[in-house]
């Protein structure tokens, strides 16, 4: 007989506290596949405590220490699994994927014995906004190996470690985590939360870059902008200090991480690009500075392109300002990073943007070529079809019908919302002609109702 085949045991472990609105989605995912659900509560004052218990997790009490490593390593003593997923209460996993991940665990072991040891799965993170829509998307270590001395270091912005200072092994997975965390309602009060531990961290280690890109991005996720710049001015300005000695300098030699870099560089141009208009175009020159340290880094991250378009078109510049988003849009074709990015999410903002400036250059190809990836991306935007349709309508080539069959590579005619979103735009341009096309397509059913909501109004 054959050996029986060994059940992978993961356990889940979360800290809380006051995440009553969270608690029964993020211990409801894992249902079915963990072996147990360790929650440490850091002094809850609402029912979080309760309702995880209730739901059968094991519930331990940590007194809260202004440390974040402490606490997510307290919960991994309790944890008895072989491997741990640790997800935050405001992370899940989509139903999809829940039911792979302990293949995926297996596939890692295997991989294990043939080379260097797994220690952890990298999954994709997507940061949903308060509409659960994405607005960036990253990567993130959530599952681990359980062993010693594999453990969480930094009081906020903790990663995973070896003790003895080894390299840590991970394999890419195409598992991917919600995160509803950094929705508009909660990001301030996060980053508000998080500043006072970032100033004692770098208090502490002064020399720490990726501490201070952290603080940084925190003064910026609460409104901070003056701060924001001026705790990424530190890091750029350290960074600008190693290139004049270094050509070709390495993360290691920079003394950050290339995600931290990263953010350093994509905040620093964000926040300058929101400033007031009188005092915007003060940092045109030091925006042009940064932008020439990044590239002389000879990394690739498309943010930066993206908030240096955003902040030359708020300073006149637009010529340039194309040239960038382009450039941009041309980058995340060829990145392969696995840091967060703004600008996957914001694809129909910069298209706008591109039609926009091209409507200004009287360029009607290129207004309509942005247009259509801009709907592509969220096809009821009812500024950008209206720009669209009345391109059309405008071109003496272009018949109604090849407008419609244009359009309906966009929208789905089948659908009556798609219909109803096309023919009021054609209504609104007195494009009477596509209207007459619609409504010839609309089932009487269709007709009936449409005609009993004008009697209505």
């Amino acid at each position: 007989m054959g050996k029986k085949a060994v059940r992978i045991k993961l356990s889940q472990c979360m800290i809380v506290k006051n995440e009553e609105q969270n608690i029964r989605q993020a211990l409801s995912w894992g249902k079915g596949i963990v072996y147990e659900q360790i929650v440490v509560d850091t002094g809850s004052t609402d029912n979080t405590a309760q309702i995880a218990e209730e739901m059968g997790a094991k519930v331990f009490h940590f007194e809260w220490c202004d440390d974040f490593s402490a606490a997510k390593n307290y919960a991994i003593e309790q944890a008895s699994g072989d491997w741990i997923a640790f997800l935050d209460a405001d992370e899940y996993f989509p139903k999809k994927d829940v039911h792979r991940i302990l293949g995926i665990i297996k596939k890692a072991e295997n991989a294990s014995l043939k080379g260097a040891r797994i220690h952890m799965l990298r999954s994709a993170m997507y940061h949903l906004n308060d509409d659960g829509e994405v607005f960036s998307a990253g990567q993130h270590d959530r599952i681990f190996r359980n062993m010693k001395g594999l453990r969480y270091k930094n009081r906020v912005h903790e990663g995973l470690s070896l003790a003895n200072g080894q390299t840590l092994h991970y394999i890419v997975t195409d598992l991917s985590i919600m995160h509803t965390g950094y929705s508009d309602s909660v990001r301030s009060e996060k980053g508000n939360r998080n500043i006072p531990l970032l100033k004692k961290s770098v208090e502490e280690d002064p020399e720490n870059y990726d501490l201070w890109s952290y603080l940084g991005e925190s003064y910026a996720g609460s409104d901070q902008a003056a701060e924001a710049i001026e705790s990424m001015e530190h890091v750029i300005e350290h960074v600008a200090e190693n290139i004049s000695v270094s050509n070709a300098p390495s993360s290691t030699s920079l003394k950050i991480s290339e995600d931290r870099l990263f953010a350093a560089f994509a905040v620093w141009f964000s926040a300058v690009s929101f400033l007031p208009d009188e005092m915007i175009s003060s940092y045109e020159v030091q925006a042009r500075r940064y932008y020439d340290i990044f590239t002389k880094t000879g990394k690739l991250f498309p943010d930066v392109e993206f908030y240096l378009g955003r902040y030359l078109i708020r300073i006149g510049r637009q010529d340039e300002a194309i040239h960038f988003l382009e450039l941009a849009l041309e980058k995340l074709e060829l990145y392969k990073g696995s840091a967060s990015l703004k600008l996957s999410a914001r694809l129909d903002f910069v298209y706008n943007i591109l039609r926009l400036c091209y409507a200004e250059r009287r360029d009607a190809a290129k207004c309509v070529y942005y247009g259509t990836l801009s709907l592509r991306v969220n096809r009821y935007q009812e500024d950008t079809l209206t720009a669209l349709v009345s391109l059309l309508q405008g071109d003496p080539n272009t018949t109604a019908e090849q407008a419609y069959d244009f359009l309906a590579q966009l929208y789905q005619f089948k659908s009556l919302k798609d219909k109803l979103f096309v023919l009021k735009t054609a209504m609104t341009l007195g494009y009477t002609e596509l209207e007459e096309i619609i409504r010839l397509e609309m089932t009487e059913q269709e007709k009936s109702w449409l005609d009993g909501q004008k009697e209505s109004v």
